[in-house]
Order: structure tokens, then sequence, then C-alpha cells
């Protein structure tokens, strides 16, 4: 039988091996969580990054290449990733190394440069294309592009001053073999316009009309391109507004111009016929004579910009026989007192107004003014 000191100890020993197991299994457990939390990765892709090229520039030109990459960066710092992430507190580059590439087409292996070692990156393409030539500076002359629309929209070219005339190129030596035309491309222009003024790029072409490499920024020239816009003549149409006094049965019309000159570009000029002129008679018992500027907008130029009209009226009652007495002679009539407003030509009923640059209307109509002066007009009373 044992002796009670001896079951004590026993129970003891057996007690702190419980104990231990129990210590190391929790102490396990809360390193594996660490290790688990500590281990997860940030990304972040950055786009359009610049590549640099090393290389002697006073000797080599170097074209064809990609110009920009994509880069993938991943860390398990958020707070670097971040400064690597961010264009103001970036640190690395993507760095092309051509000291030692020879001269024609190869391709260039990329790689990363100054990158903090708790971010990696991955370069997306991973190599670029370059062509390497001897670099040369020649003189080439330039000649002005015009735009399509000078040519498809009807304008005259009358003169072509560039500034200067001449430039001098800087590109690889079998690309400047290539240059057949050296050119300075004008953007399309506003309606209307009777001169292009730009200062452009100059672009250097092949044979077969291809833009070739040559140093950027390229040189620039001012370009200066008189036009004469197209014309045609249209005729004028008389648009009445305002309110007619009491008795006025009609007003007959004598303008200055028969017809106008407009000047526009051609999808212009085929719309349009005819311009409507606004005359007030609001209040015009007697002839009257009156300045009326022609309606134009940005699309065209008008020639004359104004004309005179004169304004006679015609009471109910009166001869309706008269001659015409200058320039266009235009009879309206009204079936009622109150005239309508300005309506477009193309819209308004062919009975409204008449416009005639014959003799027919004289044979028909007499003005006002010649009725007046012959005594023969009669005014109802009130």
């Amino acid at each position: 039988m044992k002796k009670p000191y001896q079951s004590n100890w026993f129970s003891g020993l057996l007690a702190l091996l419980f104990a231990l197991l129990l210590f190391f299994n929790a102490n396990s457990s809360v390193n594996i969580s660490n290790m688990d939390s500590g281990s997860q990765v940030y990304d972040e892709m950055l786009y359009n990054i610049p590549v640099q090229l090393n290389y002697d520039q006073d000797k080599y030109f170097v074209s064809g290449y990609e110009e920009r990459v994509n880069v993938h960066l991943s860390s398990a710092n958020r707070i670097q990733l971040n400064l690597e992430s961010n264009e103001d507190t970036r640190n690395f580059q993507v760095v092309a190394d051509l000291t030692k590439t020879p001269l024609g087409t190869s391709e260039i292996q990329l790689r990363v440069k100054g990158l903090s070692t708790a971010v990696t990156a991955e370069v997306e393409p991973k190599t670029i294309t370059v062509t390497m030539e001897k670099k040369v500076t020649k003189s080439f002359d330039v000649e002005a592009q015009l735009p399509e629309s000078i040519e498809s929209e009807g304008y005259k070219v009358e003169k072509i001053a560039i500034s200067p005339k001449t430039v001098k190129i800087t590109t690889g030596e079998e690309t400047a073999k290539a240059i057949t035309r050296v050119i300075a491309p004008l953007s399309n222009v506003k309606q209307s316009v009777d001169a292009i003024k730009q200062t452009v790029n100059v672009q250097a072409l092949d044979s077969k009309g291809q833009i070739l490499s040559i140093e950027n920024p390229a040189p620039q020239v001012k370009v200066v391109v008189d036009l004469t816009l197209p014309s045609k003549e249209v005729g004028l149409t008389i648009s009445p507004t305002g309110s007619p006094p009491s008795g006025v049965e009609h007003y007959v019309f004598n303008l200055s111009e028969q017809k106008v000159e407009i000047r526009g570009t051609k999808s212009v000029l085929d719309i349009i016929d005819t311009i409507e002129l606004p005359v007030d008679v609001s209040n015009i018992k007697s002839s009257t004579k009156q300045k009326i500027k022609i309606p134009t907008n940005a699309d065209y130029i008008v020639s004359p910009e104004e004309i005179e009209v004169t304004i006679n009226p015609v009471f109910a009652g009166t001869n309706n026989s008269s001659s015409e007495t200058n320039g266009q002679s235009t009879t309206t009539s009204y079936s009622s007192q109150a005239l309508p407003t300005s309506v477009p030509s193309s819209e308004k009923p062919a009975s409204s107004s008449s416009t005639s640059s014959s003799s027919s209307t004289s044979s028909i109509e007499s003005t006002a003014e010649d009725e007046i002066d012959n005594g023969s007009s009669s005014v109802p009373a009130n």
C-alpha cells in the first residue's frame, strides 16, 4: 500500500504536465494567428508609366518603341505600397538599357529601378522593340497641307504663306533618307472665314504618305492661307411686322436692290435661295423710306449689308393702278388690320406677299406717293 505523501506527489506532477501542455498549445495558436494576419498582400495596378531609355542621345536616334507601360505592384506593407503608387512620392522608374544595343531593330528587356525592397513589381509588357540609328539633322522645305473641307466646301485658295519656309529635321540616318515631304497639317476651320492663321508642328512623310519618326518636339511653323469664299446672288422678300393704321388696305414696297450677294461655304449656300427682310409698318400712313439691315448670321456674309425700302400705303377705295417707282416693287395685302409677325420664307403662303423684278407690277398697281401727287388718293373719313 502506497503512502499518502507519494500519491500527492504524483498528482502534482501530472497537473504540472497538463498545465505546460495547455500553455504551449495556447501560444502556438496565437503565433499562428499572428502569422496569418501578417501575411496579407496588397496590390496596385499603375497605368501609363513612362519608359526611360539609357543611351547616348547625342550620337543615336531611337524610335518605334512603346513609350509607356503598365506596372503591377504588390506588397505586405500598405504604407510603402501607397508611396510607390503615388506619382508625387514614387521612387521607381521603368528603364531600358540601350548602351550595348547595336544599330537596327532589337528587343529590349525592361526592368524596374529604385523600387523599395518591401514592394515587388511586374511590368506589362516585359520587353519593347526599338530601332536605333545614327542621329542626323537635315533641312527640308515645308508645304501646307490644307484640310479636306477647303475643297469640299468650295473655297478658293488665293495665297499661302509659311514662316519659316525651311526647317531642320533631326531623326535617324535611314529615316532621313526616306523623307520625301515635310508638311504643316492645318486643322479644320470655322465656316465663313476668309483666312486661316495657324501655328503647327511639322510632320515628315515618306513616299507612301506615312508619318515618320522625328525628334520630339517637332519644329513649328506659322501658316497663313488667304481664301475666297464661294458666293451667289439671292433674292429678297418682304416680311411685314407690326400693325398698320386704320384704313390701309395694303402696302407697296420698293427696294433699292433686288438681289444681294452672300458668301459662305457651299453647304450653306445650297440651302439659301431668298432672304426675308422684316419691315415694321406700324403707324405708316404715307410714303416712308427705311434703311433695312440685311439679316445674316455666322454662317454667311452678305453684301450690301443694308438696303433702302420705300413703304407706300394704299388705302381702301383707292385706284390700284400705278407705275413702279424705283427698284423692286412688292405689294402686300391684308384681310385685317393686324399684321403677322415675321415668318420664314419656306413657311409663308404664296399669297401673303409677291416679289416682282419686271414691269408687270407697274402695269397693275401704282404707288400711293404718285396718287397723292395727282390728287387721286382718298382716305375714308372717321
